[in-house]
């Protein structure tokens, strides 16, 4: 089925491929997502979503290409050629590029449309995962047509990290085409970046071609592909064969190693800090509403299963964000009592204080992709040895995060590439205002904020803090506080793997960062 399937896939493509002029160039890019949720910045959710939202919006301000830069003059401009940030954080001015063009003729990029943007990803009714990222906006000047300037309720010398870079959420959108297009802005989306959407196949790709209005110049590709490729085998099986060019790389134990030995000019994109991995427990679910169920989940998980399996692919976790993010915890700041110390004997005295002798069942639905399943069922086998039974049930990757946003899991597993701040994963899976439920939810799916505890305030502390190092010291506190009520069992670090065919491609750059932050409007093609 899964050789098919790309099959099917890769016929029309070289088909179409063809019937053009001889002179075009075509890079294919293989992601595991078996279709395509949203391309609209408001409502993406998938990696398979992401990469290709990437290519087609353009943000303010980014990291330099290929780095995960987050301090505000250490980036590049994209829409924006200058900014600067008030002495008390509060204000944010952007002077915008004269001529920046949108796609299929819809016009030139004015402060009209980020003020749009701003408005529509903070308004609950617009029904995005990512308004708790806006949330501070109090009101956005547009004095002209070129300057925006932004003003929050609060100080955040950071707000700019998680709200106005690449990743989900922080792309200017179009407003006349958000407001024409209606719905059909999910999958035919106007955008200012390098490539143009032209065509999208359900279940097999989006097909994109270089903007020639792009104002970092026309890219040196004709046409940028993303096909659906969900199964490992035939994913694979396309790349080593040279008819896709770069992959999204496999979280399955030995599937690295093989991939070296086969393509031994096969070139890695590891992105480091990497993902945001954790089991979210929803604590409104009976028993996961008891502290000592929660920690004698904590206590029966052992992150170096991940290790043995992976190797340096993953990094420990002992904070919500990985170690090497800005405000990340590392092994020297926990505590002795920390809940996430390997005892399973410990889990089983836990469970017995509980009321849980013989452990319990529990169900849980997870996605196709083969890192969330693979994280999953190695929490399975472990809790398995302390009496819990985890039930599975496997869906499709855009259903699991449809449903996981509706509050129906139990157990979520769930992965992100957050910007490399501590301050963005807090305020997308911790802060009350970002729970599932609530109009302003993000990621929340444990209900922390609401119940066992609440690190709202300290958290905006944090943010407002404009010393570095007092900023950093109350991070690491709402973390272990956090912690100390286990809403959710951090979960090893994989970093952000990408691989291209360094016989068919180039990328243009090295790449150290998630590959969700740059486009590949500098890529060549070799074939």
């Amino acid at each position: 089925m899964a050789m098919k399937h790309l099959t099917r896939i890769l016929c029309a493509a070289l088909l179409g491929a063809s019937t053009a002029a001889s002179a075009q160039t075509t890079i294919r890019v293989g992601v595991s997502q078996r279709d395509l949720g949203a391309m609209d910045p408001a409502f993406g959710i998938g990696n398979g979503d992401e990469f290709p939202i990437r290519q087609v919006f353009s943000t303010l301000v980014s990291p330099r290409d290929g780095t995960s830069d987050l301090k505000l003059d250490q980036l590049q401009g994209e829409i924006a050629e200058r900014w600067e940030m008030s002495p008390d954080a509060r204000t944010f001015t952007f002077w915008l590029r004269k001529g920046v063009q949108w796609h299929r003729g819809y016009g030139e990029v004015t402060s009209e449309d980020v003020a749009f943007t701003l408005a529509r990803m903070k308004d609950p009714a617009t029904g995005t995962a990512y308004s708790s990222n806006f949330r501070q906006i109090d009101h956005v000047d547009t004095p002209d047509r070129y300057t925006v300037v932004i003003h929050l309720n609060t100080p955040n010398p950071f707000f700019h990290a998680f709200a106005l870079m690449p990743r989900f959420g922080g792309y200017i959108q179009c407003k006349k085409a958000v407001l024409e297009l209606g719905d059909k802005y999910r999958h035919n989306p106007v955008g200012s970046g390098p490539f143009a959407v032209t065509g999208y196949e359900p279940k097999q790709k989006v097909v994109t071609r270089a903007h020639e209005g792009y104002w970092g110049g026309k890219p040196k590709v004709d046409v940028l592909e993303v096909l659906f490729l969900p199964e490992t085998a035939a994913r694979t099986l396309g790349f080593v064969k040279g008819d896709v060019d770069m992959i999204e790389g496999a979280t399955v134990p030995g599937w690295l190693a093989s991939l070296r030995k086969q393509m031994p000019h096969v070139v890695e994109d590891f992105g480091r800090p990497g993902s945001v991995w954790a089991l979210h427990l929803n604590m409104t679910r009976k028993p996961l509403d008891d502290l000592r169920v929660r920690k004698a989940i904590a206590h029966g998980i052992d992150q170096r299963i991940w290790q043995a399996a992976f190797g340096d692919f993953v990094e420990p976790m002992y904070g919500v964000a990985p170690q090497k993010a800005y405000g990340g915890v590392v092994k020297e700041d926990l505590p002795a009592d920390w809940p996430f110390h390997f005892n399973p004997e410990l889990s089983k005295k836990l469970l017995a204080e509980a009321g849980f002798p013989n452990g319990f069942s529990i169900d849980a639905f997870i996605t196709e992709r083969e890192e969330y399943k693979t994280h999953l069922l190695i929490v399975q086998e472990q809790l398995r040895k302390i009496g819990i039974q985890v039930n599975i049930r496997v869906v499709d990757h855009t259903s699991y995060h449809a449903d996981i946003r509706k509050d129906l899991n139990s157990l979520t597993v769930y992965g992100s590439g957050q910007p490399p701040l501590a301050q963005a994963v807090l305020n997308a899976f911790y802060n009350s205002a970002a729970i599932v439920s609530k109009p302003t939810r993000n990621m929340n799916f444990s209900h922390y904020g609401d119940i066992a505890g609440n690190s709202d305030a300290l958290m905006d502390q944090a943010n407002q803090e404009t010393d570095d190092a007092k900023r950093l010291a109350l991070l690491k506190q709402v973390q272990l506080n956090i912690l100390s009520q286990v809403p959710a069992i951090p979960l090893p670090s994989p970093a952000s793997a990408w691989f291209h065919n360094g016989k068919t491609m180039e990328i243009g750059f090295p790449v150290k960062a998630y590959m969700g932050t740059f486009t590949l409007a500098k890529a060549s093609s070799k074939r």
